[in-house]
Parts: C-alpha cells; structure tokens; sequence
C-alpha cells in the first residue's frame, strides 16, 4: 500500500467508528449509521484498502474499544445476535468498491445497484446469523432483522448517493482550479 491508501484508509476506518456509534434503538437491532460509513468507504476506496478500513474497524471493536453500535464492544458483540451484520461489512465494501468503478460513465447507477446488493448479502448474513445465535424462526428473524431495516436504509442509499456525488464535484472542482492555477490559465 502506497502512504495516499494507507492514510485514506485510516481515515474512513474512523469515519466508520463515529458513523456506527450513531444509532437509533428500534428493538433488538439498533438503526446505526454503519451501512452508510460502508457505502461511502466502498465507494472511495479501491478493493483492497476498503476491506482493510472495515477490518481495521472490526479488530477495534473486538478488542474493546466501543465502536459498535450504541457503544457495544468485545467479541461477544461480534459473536453474538448481531454479529452476522458486523462480519457482512467486509462482504459489503468489497461488493460497493469492485462495482462503483466497473462504469465510470454510469457511475450514479453503479453504485444504486452495489448498494442494493450489498445490503441484500447484510440482510441474508445478519438474519441468518441473528437466527442461529437466538434460536428464533426464520420469520421472526425476519421481523426483527430484517423488516424495520428497510425505510432507513434506502434513506441511507439516497444520502450516500448525494455525499458521494457531492465529494467527487468538490475533488474534481478542486483538481481543475488546482491545473488552472498550474498552468497559468486565468479563469
């Protein structure tokens, strides 16, 4: 990894860590912003440096700091109920980082779709794991993993859309002026 990746991936790691401590306790599995903070690090981060930013992220939790959600930690959060959704991260970034650049002219709709997929391998690995560490039929699994997740997450996809979106015209504004200003050329 070149100095650039190492720094961006740092960063969006700790992006990750205050994103996920912001929840919204609606039952058993807290509404937090850590899809979004996965959305936005695979839509920057190539492969490689967006699966190292969500482990970095994983290993952290694990050892005690308290970055999941609602300020949980340990193993026992990884290994627990929840756990499937945690582990999902790594599946997710990777989905969002190898489909965002596939087509660069349709960008926008690129990264629609990994969104959606990668929620969709969330939903299947969290609720399955959610079913197998609580005991609970698949369609209670369902209801209380799956279900009050919906509403919020596709908010979270049209606000990853606009950051993104947004962050890109500003780098690229940026980058412009920067060759402007270089080259001599007077706006």
């Amino acid at each position: 990894m070149k100095i650039r990746e190492i720094t961006l991936t740092a960063i969006f790691s700790a992006v990750l860590c205050l994103l996920s401590i912001i929840t919204l306790p609606i039952g058993a599995v807290p509404v937090s912003l850590a899809t979004f903070g996965i959305m936005i690090i695979g839509s920057f981060l190539n492969p490689k440096c967006a699966i190292v930013s969500v482990l970095v992220y994983i290993i952290l939790g694990g050892v005690g700091l308290p970055i999941f959600s609602s300020f949980g930690s340990g193993l026992g959060v990884i290994f627990g109920a929840t756990g499937g959704y945690i582990l999902a991260y790594l599946i997710m970034a990777a989905i969002i980082s190898i489909t965002a650049d596939k087509n660069k002219k349709h960008r926008k709709t690129m990264l629609l779709f990994s969104y959606f997929i990668s929620l969709i391998v969330c939903y299947s690995l969290g609720s399955v794991w959610y079913r197998a560490v609580t005991q609970t039929p698949f369609k209670n699994a369902l209801t209380v993993a799956v279900l009050p997740f919906i509403v919020p997450d596709l908010i979270k996809i049209f606000l990853a859309i606009i950051t993104v979106s947004a962050a890109e015209k500003s780098v690229f504004k940026r980058s412009v002026s920067a060759h402007h200003k270089n080259s001599g050329v007077d706006k």
